[in-house]
């Protein structure tokens, strides 16, 4: 049957002890390390990624604020120029109304010397043609001077007694 031998055992016993100490020496050791080596690297990579990723995400946030900043200088911009232009326009349209109203001021001062004299024109001519009827009628000859200043003075009385 089966047989238990003891030196078996005991030699059987005393290589595994040498096998274990021999994988723990030259397998073990080398390849915890290694996988510790692995694992530094690579938690290393991590940590690289991860500090490249809020730097992105920084940069990111600032990018925006800058974004943000020159909209609100392009908008205020805009604004500035648009208030300008508002002003020169109204500027601009009260030159024109100026302008205008002195024209029209001037056109009217025109009409109305325009109109003072040719009605001394007129005055003067139905003068010269009621002295002339008037010397028709009479046979006289006129004298000039003195009737001018007789109807000079009988324009002067129908001006202030209309």
């Amino acid at each position: 049957m089966l047989e238990i031998d003891l030196w078996t055992i005991l030699w059987t016993g005393i290589n595994l002890v040498v096998l274990y100490l021999l994988m723990r020496r030259f397998l073990f050791g080398p390849v915890t390390a290694m996988m510790e080596a692995r694992e530094k690297v690579i938690e290393d990579g991590l940590n690289r990624a991860e500090q490249a990723k809020k730097a992105a995400q920084a940069q990111k946030a600032e990018q925006e604020a800058q974004l943000l900043q020159v909209r609100l200088q392009s908008e205020k911009l805009v604004e500035q120029a648009r208030t300008r232009g508002q002003r020169e326009y109204e500027q601009l349209m009260e030159r024109a109304r100026a302008e205008a109203k002195q024209i029209r001021q001037t056109a009217q001062m025109e009409a109305e010397a325009q109109q003072r004299t040719a009605m001394e024109e007129v005055r003067q001519q139905v003068a010269d043609l009621a002295l002339l009827a008037a010397a028709k009628v009479s046979g006289q000859k006129s004298d000039s001077q003195q009737g001018r200043a007789m109807l000079e003075e009988f324009f002067q009385e129908v001006r202030e007694n209309p």
